[in-house]
C-alpha cells in the first residue's frame, strides 16, 4: 500500500486561506498574525494532521524556526532566482528565511552577518562575497552554515561551490574554437571569488592554446551592466583590436552590447560576445546570448535541504549540476564571416 504523503505549508496555506508565509509566521510566532486567521490556521492545521519536522517546541530546544540568509544584493537577478526556490523549500519545511544584503562591500557585509547571528536564527546560507573564512568558522561555533561560492573546511560548515573556473575556460574555449584569436575580458567585483576563478578559468583556456595573455585586453567591472557599458567603450577607444568578448557575467554582457551597437558594431557579425549565469532575459535579448548556465534554482533548494538536515543531524547534499553552455546567437565563427561575399 502507497504510503500517504505528509501535508505541507502549502496544503495548511490553501485549506486556511492564507500565504504560505502567513502560515509560517504562525507556526514561527515570529511576527503578529490576527486572530481570525491564526483560529483557520489552527483549524487547517487540525484537519491535515500537518506537524512540524522537527522537536524545536519542545523544553530546552526552542527553536527559532528562521534561517538567515546573507545575500550581495537584493535588485541582482540571480539573486532572486536563487531566493524564490530556496524560500518555497524553506517554508515547505516549516522555515522561514531572514535575508540581509552586504551590497558587494566588505564591511556591510560583516555587518550584515552579524545582525543576522544577533536575531537568533537557527541556521546560516552564505550566498558568495568576502565574508573571511575565519568568520564563517566563528558563526559555526553556534549555528550550522551552508557557505555558496567558499571552500571552507570546518566542524559545522558546508561548502557548496559552482565550478567558476571551468565556466571561464569553457566560455573562453568556445571563442577560441570560434576562431577568436583577440578576446577581451570585463571582470567581475575586484577580489570575488567567482570573478577571480572566471578570470582564471580565461587565462588556462588561452594558455593551453598558445594564446598570449595581453592584460590590455583585460578590463575591471563589477558585475554590472553600467561598467559593462563603460568598460567597452573604453576598449572600443583604446583602438586595441579584439574580435570578441567574454563578460564576467550576463548583465555585464547586456551593458557590452549596448555600448558595441551604439558604436556601430554588430553582434555578432563584428564582435561576439558571451556571458555568464543565463538569465532568463539572455535568451530573449538581442541578439539572444551565448552564455554558460549555473543551476542556481536548484542550488537555492540544495541549500534549503542541507541547512536543515544540519539542523536535524540527517546527512545533507553537497553535488550540484554541472555548469552548461548555451550556445545562442551572439558568438559566431570569424571562418564564417570571412566565406560571406
Amino acid at each position: 500500500m502507497k504510503k500517504k504523503k505528509a501535508p505541507t505549508v502549502y496544503d495548511v496555506a490553501k485549506l486556511a486561506g492564507v500565504s504560505p508565509s502567513t502560515v509560517s509566521r504562525f507556526l514561527n510566532r515570529t511576527t503578529y498574525v490576527s486572530s481570525e486567521k491564526s483560529e483557520k490556521l489552527k483549524k487547517a492545521i487540525r484537519e491535515l494532521g500537518y506537524e512540524t519536522n522537527q522537536n524545536a517546541v519542545s523544553e530546552g530546544n526552542r527553536r527559532s524556526m528562521t534561517i538567515g540568509v546573507l545575500i550581495q544584493h537584493p535588485d541582482s537577478p540571480f539573486t532572486s532566482r536563487f531566493l524564490n526556490d530556496m524560500e518555497k523549500m524553506l517554508l515547505s519545511l516549516g522555515y522561514s528565511p531572514v535575508i540581509a544584503t552586504g551590497h558587494w562591500q566588505r564591511n556591510l557585509e560583516n555587518d550584515a552577518l552579524d545582525y543576522l547571528v544577533k536575531s537568533n536564527v537557527d541556521g546560516m546560507i552564505i550566498v558568495t562575497g568576502n565574508i573571511e573564512e575565519e568568520k564563517i568558522i566563528q558563526v559555526a561555533q553556534n549555528i550550522p552554515v551552508v557557505a555558496i561560492g567558499y571552500q571552507v573546511k570546518a566542524p559545522n560548515v558546508c561548502s557548496i561551490q559552482f565550478d567558476n573556473t571551468m565556466g571561464g575556460y569553457l566560455a573562453t574555449l568556445h571563442l577560441l574554437q570560434q576562431g577568436h584569436v583577440n578576446i577581451a575580458h570585463i571582470k567581475g567585483h575586484s577580489g570575488q571569488p567567482d570573478a577571480i576563478n572566471r578570470f582564471e578559468g580565461y587565462k588556462k583556456a588561452l594558455a593551453e592554446t598558445g594564446i598570449r595573455y595581453r592584460a590590455n585586453l583585460v578590463k575591471q567591472g563589477d558585475f554590472s551592466s553600467e561598467l559593462g557599458y563603460e568598460k567597452t567603450v573604453e576598449l572600443i577607444e583604446s583602438n586595441i583590436h579584439f574580435s570578441a568578448i567574454f563578460a564576467a557575467n550576463d548583465q555585464t554582457a547586456y551593458g557590452a552590447i549596448k555600448a558595441l551597437t551604439d558604436n556601430g558594431y554588430k553582434v555578432p557579425e563584428d564582435v561576439s560576445v558571451v556571458g555568464f549565469d543565463d538569465l532568463p532575459t539572455s535568451q530573449y535579448f538581442t541578439p539572444a546570448i551565448t552564455t554558460l548556465r549555473q543551476p542556481i534554482e536548484e542550488v537555492g533548494v540544495i541549500c534549503a535541504r542541507s541547512i536543515i538536515n544540519m539542523l536535524n543531524g540527517d546527512p545533507y547534499e553537497t553535488r550540484i549540476p554541472p555548469i552548461d553552455l548555451m550556445v545562442r546567437q551572439s558568438t559566431r565563427s570569424i571562418y564564417e564571416a570571412v566565406k560571406e561575399p
